[in-house]
């Protein structure tokens, strides 16, 4: 399913060679377990206008310990979750940040803006830092894709 989440419950079972009812089942249940999130496509996202994807790293200004911090932190990255533009919010240490906001953006003045309204809008965080790349270059950048996550869970079934 990682390859191609298009493809039926019936094509799947054959793949298989199990049950349509089976597959059906084993389904519902990874999604009712929340093992499948959702079913999605990956456009291009230059095709349709996005010249810039944006890893923005932050940290969390609030120097409270413990509980009170992991709050704060989970209201951060409620609030991160549903940045417009945004595609991926990740809670991590390094480089002195707590975070990454992984985003998409028309081009720089788009992404300007949409930095002056994170600062403003999440006054218990800091932008420590961005890298900016443009995935519709010349440099010959591979689009987002699970194709090589699916070959690696495929070879490390086999062993």
């Amino acid at each position: 399913m990682l390859s191609n989440s298009r493809r039926s419950d019936r094509e799947l079972a054959k793949a298989l060679k199990i049950s349509q009812p089976t597959v059906t089942r084993v389904r519902r249940w990874l999604e009712k377990n929340g093992f499948i999130l959702q079913y999605t496509l990956i456009p291009d996202f230059a095709k349709i206008g996005f010249e810039l994807v944006v890893f923005t790293f932050f940290k969390v200004l609030v120097d409270v310990p413990g509980e009170g911090r992991d709050h704060i932190m989970q209201n951060v990255m409620n609030s991160l979750a549903n940045t417009p533009n945004g595609i991926a919010v990740l809670h991590g240490e390094g480089m002195g940040c707590d975070g990454v906001l992984v985003s998409y953006h028309e081009n720089f003045s788009d992404f300007a803006t949409f930095i002056r309204e994170l600062k403003m809008n999440n006054g218990s965080i800091g932008v420590v830092g961005s890298f900016i790349a443009a995935p519709g270059g010349q440099e010959g950048l591979t689009a987002v894709t699970f194709k090589h996550l699916k070959e690696y869970m495929d070879e490390t079934v086999k062993q």
